[in-house]
């Protein structure tokens, strides 16, 4: 019993423990269930408040205000009626997305109207061509000259007066104290020119009394002979010695002999060519003005004429330009694209047709050539699976794709549109002659062009007779610039003819006879010359003098010659260096006052003297009472040196400003104040270019069989891999396998094969390359369609919304902005040829400023006279005094070498002295101390005897011999002097004849001894 009680309550536990446990679950099961439930209906709730936020809008537009409302038409369908004025942005952009003007060729970069285009000028002009410079040779002379004057002979004052003058204020001369011989002033202000004068003038007196007393004291003979067997050595080296110094002084006098007679010629042309030079100066002046005339000629009036020509067809064409204009921006283009459209549609039409009967025969041959390659399939097939099964035939099933050979797109034309239904729209649309809607639109649209035509037309007869004005007046413009620079010009010219002309009064006071003179000079010094040279050649390669019949060109003859040249030295000194003087004298004044003012413009007094001016009050109009300062030469020539041109010139001097034809206003200029909107007045606000009733019929084109056309529906189905494969490739494949295969076990089969390898280039040949051409032939004709009736390569239906829709807005946009819009684009034409204007008188003043009439041929005019002067005539007068001068003074040491010479050459060298000075012992020389001379006796060994002769000479061709002594003595004398070999081989055993010689040898007190010497005949046996 105890037991049964308790067993409740042991079990009891448990059973309460549970049950709480399931009570938990459930209550967190419930909550989990309404936190879930809860989060459904958040997520429900925010859903359908992001439904309702997105649905009002477009269900308060789809919704009518007004009930009576009618419902909405189609959206392809273009309104009956533009809209309300009032959404127009009258102050906006002509054409949104486009700046300016609206216009497509302001997008690209062109301007609105085009510029004028200007022919250049081409110049003509051709200038004399400049004889050959003077040689370059004698630049070191003239640069030694230039030197002299400048650095040595230089002083800061300007040559005294007397000794050039200027006549007419441009042209030098030489002075009265020139023509009267007084040079006082001259050489008192150049010391060192006085000291130069008064050497030469020393030198010319001096050396006629030193050439009288050389001849009448017999100077000329008085030649110490001394002993010439004994100073045979010494005598060889003063000769050398004195020869190498007359060479080198002849080397000079060669030297200076050149010098004068090139300068000489170089001054004979300079005075030829004064003529030619100023006739080359003159045609290169009218040159220079014809240019200059020409070149503004061109600017002033063609180019004036082609600005005026440009705005008066601009002018003419100004109603086409703000039609096309107008139509551009309101894009009113789409009714002459429409008209395009619709015009074409005939051709179109007919090449449509020819794609619909392109389309059967593609339809026609595709078809059979997919039969045909699903046969050979099958045949395929079946030969593989009952006729072989090798290998290769199983492998050849695989590889060669032949199971797919039926699979291409390009045989299946399913989803190739119908091409009879496009060809039905085409007709109902020419049948229809809707080609007369667009026309209709653009004949409306004319009207707007006339209307502007008819306003045009109070605008162009004012600015063209203002055209005419300034054609006149541009025209005189010119006209008066080419009298003024003519002028100008002229005087420059003339200016530089007389400058050119200095100095001639050289010429024509000593121009004959300083020719003649010069020449003499010249050739004086040319014999002089010879005779040295001569001279020189015989004393050099002569024999000696021995007193034996001298030879003509023997050192005697050189003797001679230079005897004859000391004369004649000491005749012509004092001549050629008188002429030497002149010219350096006159060569100097003529340089101070030709060339160092040039070099020295700005610091030169006498250049300031010198410089022509021009007058400018003659050429401008006086402004005021003050009077223009003159213009100088050398500002002028300055600054056509630095390539200005002849317009800067006459700007700087005050004379004509070519920037005052900025002033000139030939176009009236418009009024700011006006209001350019009442030029063209006319209401548009009822223009129609589209009825109501051509709207519709434009619907109703663009809803018919042809709207959805376009070439692309064709051309993704159009292609030219009818097969996977290439099919004759494939035969070849058979007809491998074919052979591969053994006869007769697989003869069915290789029969089979090759069956079907002739069937597969049969299908090849008979339709791929027709199919190919039908393909070729469609793309070509579609593509030709496309460009005819399709709109920015859209398809019809949207070609025909679009452009209908474009000329509804254009419709708009003449209505509301047309008059502001023609009425801008006329004030930007009148701004255009006023800024055309202006352009065109900047051109004229730019040109003028820089490229017209360049003064560089001016100048080169101006330095071609300056350079006649100074580089043609007095460089070459001072390069001739140099030359003379040189000549003259080396003449002085050629006088002392030269009688150097003559006396060495004069000494005598017998033969007896050489034999005697071996003999003579105890006594000495007899040469030297006067005794008698006695000859050694003389030994002959003949008879046939020579071999036992005592003599021990060597045996001769005559049985002969000579002494030991003499021949020692002879041998010495060969040691000694080896010019003496000569004379002792003629001296030895030739004379046969006793003969008496005769020498005259001054001793050393200056007392002449004859000597009579006397040899007895040798016969050799």
């Amino acid at each position: 019993m105890a037991m049964n009680s308790a067993e409740p309550d042991a079990t009891s536990a448990p059973a309460g423990k549970s049950k709480s446990m399931r009570t938990r679950k459930r209550r967190q099961r419930r909550r989990r269930q309404i936190a879930y439930l809860v989060i459904c209906g958040l997520s429900v709730v925010i859903f359908g408040f992001a439904l309702s936020t997105l649905i009002r809008p477009a269900a308060a537009q789809d919704s009518p205000d007004d009930p009576d409302q009618p419902p909405d038409q189609p959206s392809d369908t273009p309104p009956d009626t533009p809209p309300d004025d009032d959404d127009v942005d009258l102050n906006g952009p002509w054409r949104k997305g486009y700046a300016g003007h609206g216009t497509t060729h302001e997008q690209l970069g062109q301007p609105h109207y085009a510029p004028v285009e200007y022919s250049a000028y081409t110049p003509t002009s051709n200038y004399t061509e400049e004889p050959g410079p003077p040689t370059s040779a004698m630049n070191s002379v003239y640069n030694f000259t230039h030197f002299l004057y400048d650095k040595i002979i230089y002083r800061n004052q300007p040559i005294p007066d007397g000794y050039i003058i200027i006549k007419n204020g441009d042209t030098l001369a030489l002075g009265p104290k020139v023509e009267q011989n007084d040079w006082r002033d001259l050489l008192r202000h150049y010391w060192l020119l006085f000291i130069i004068v008064f050497v030469l003038l020393l030198l010319i007196i001096i050396v006629p009394f030193i050439a009288v007393c050389y001849c009448c004291f017999c100077c000329c003979r008085r030649c110490r002979q001394g002993c010439p067997p004994c100073t045979t050595k010494q005598d060889a080296q003063r000769r050398f010695c004195c020869g190498i110094c007359l060479l080198l002084l002849i080397i000079g006098l060669i030297f200076g002999i050149i010098i004068a007679l090139v300068t000489n010629r170089m001054l004979d042309d300079g005075f030829a060519e004064t003529t030619d030079t100023m006739q080359r100066g003159g045609q290169d002046t009218c040159t220079f003005l014809k240019d200059v005339s020409d070149h503004m000629y061109h600017l002033m009036v063609y180019n004036y004429e082609e600005f005026e020509t440009h705005v008066t067809d601009q002018l003419n064409q100004a109603h086409k330009h703000i039609l096309l204009d107008l139509a551009d921006t309101s894009e009113s283009n789409s009714l002459a694209e429409l008209e395009r459209i619709l015009d074409n549609m005939p051709e179109a039409l007919q090449l449509m047709r020819e794609v619909e009967k392109l389309e059967t025969d593609l339809r026609f041959y595709g078809a059979q050539l997919r039969d045909g390659v699903r046969g050979i399939k099958r045949d395929i097939n079946f030969a593989v699976a009952n006729l072989c099964q090798l290998q290769a035939c199983q492998k050849f099933l695989i590889t060669s794709n032949i199971e797919y050979i039926d699979t291409s797109e390009c045989l299946h034309f399913d989803k190739m549109p119908n091409t009879s239904s496009y060809v039905k729209g085409m007709e109902d649309i020419v049948n229809g002659n809707y080609h007369l809607i667009p026309q209709a639109a653009l004949a409306r649209m004319q009207k707007i062009n006339g209307k502007v035509m008819e306003h045009m037309t109070n605008i162009i007869p004012p600015i063209t007779q203002n055209l005419g004005k300034g054609r006149a007046t541009f025209r005189d413009t010119a006209t008066e610039l080419r009298n003024k620079v003519d002028a100008v010009i002229s005087d420059i010219h003339l200016k530089t003819v007389r400058s050119s002309k200095s100095f001639d009064d050289i010429y024509e006071r000593f121009g004959p006879d300083r020719s003649v003179m010069s020449l003499i000079a010249c050739m004086l010094i040319l014999l002089i010359l010879f005779i040295l040279v001569v001279a020189l050649l015989c004393g050099c390669f002569g024999r000696r003098r021995t007193g034996y019949g001298d030879d003509c060109c023997s050192k005697a003859t050189g003797a001679s010659c230079l005897l004859f040249a000391i004369l004649l030295i000491f005749c012509v000194f004092s001549f050629l260096t008188l002429i030497g003087l002149f010219y350096f004298i006159v060569g100097f004044v003529a340089y101070q006052g030709a060339c160092a003012p040039l070099r020295d413009q700005e610091n030169n007094a006498f250049f300031r003297q010198l410089d022509s001016t021009i007058n400018l009050n003659d050429y401008a109009p006086a402004v005021g009472d003050d009077d223009r300062p003159p213009m100088r030469m050398s500002g002028t020539i300055k600054a056509c040196h630095a390539n200005q041109t002849i317009f800067n010139v006459l700007r700087d001097h005050h004379v004509y400003d070519i920037r005052e034809l900025a002033r000139v206003k030939v176009l009236t200029e418009p009024d700011d104040d006006s209001d350019s909107s009442k030029f063209f007045d006319e209401d548009l606000s009822n223009t129609v270019l589209l009825t109501d009733a051509e709207r519709k019929d434009l619907n109703t084109v663009k809803e018919t069989n042809l709207s959805a056309y376009h070439s692309a529906m064709y051309l993704m189905n159009l292609c030219n891999q009818f097969t996977p494969m290439n099919l004759n490739a494939l035969a070849e494949q058979m007809y491998k396998l074919s052979n591969d295969l053994e006869y007769p076990t697989y003869g069915w089969a290789k029969v089979s094969f090759w069956n079907e390898g002739l069937n597969t280039k049969a299908f090849h040949r008979n339709f791929v390359p027709k199919l190919n051409s039908i393909v070729e032939k469609m793309r070509h004709n579609l593509m030709k369609i496309d460009e005819l009736i399709l709109y920015e390569n859209q398809d019809f239906a949207t070609t025909i919304k679009i452009l209908t829709e474009t000329a509804i807005a254009s419709e708009k946009f003449i209505k509301t902005r047309g008059n502001d819009y023609i009425n801008t684009i006329i004030d930007n034409m009148t701004e255009s040829i006023h800024e055309n204007y202006d352009k065109y008188v900047d051109m004229v003043i730019n040109d003028a400023e820089y490229n017209v009439g360049h003064c560089a041929p001016l100048a080169y005019i101006y330095y071609r006279g300056v350079d006649h002067i100074c580089h043609r005539i007095v460089d070459p007068i001072n390069g001739f005094w140099v030359g003379i001068l040189l000549c003259a003074l080396l003449l002085l040491p050629i006088l002392f070498v030269a009688h150097k010479l003559m006396c060495l050459y004069k000494k005598i060298y017998p033969f007896l002295a050489a034999v005697g000075a071996v003999g003579v012992v105890e006594g000495g020389c007899p040469i030297c101390t006067g005794a008698p001379y006695v000859a050694p006796a003389m030994l002959t060994c003949s008879g046939g005897q020579q071999t036992i002769c005592p003599c021990p000479g060597q045996p001769r061709g005559g049985g002969g011999g000579i002494q030991a002594e003499d021949e020692a003595a002879f041998n010495d004398t060969d040691a000694t002097d080896d010019d003496e070999d000569d004379s002792i081989n003629d001296i030895e055993y030739r004379s046969q004849n006793t003969e008496e010689i005769s020498s005259d040898v001054t001793s050393q007190g200056g007392t002449e001894i004859e000597v009579e010497k006397s040899s007895s005949k040798h016969k050799q046996d």
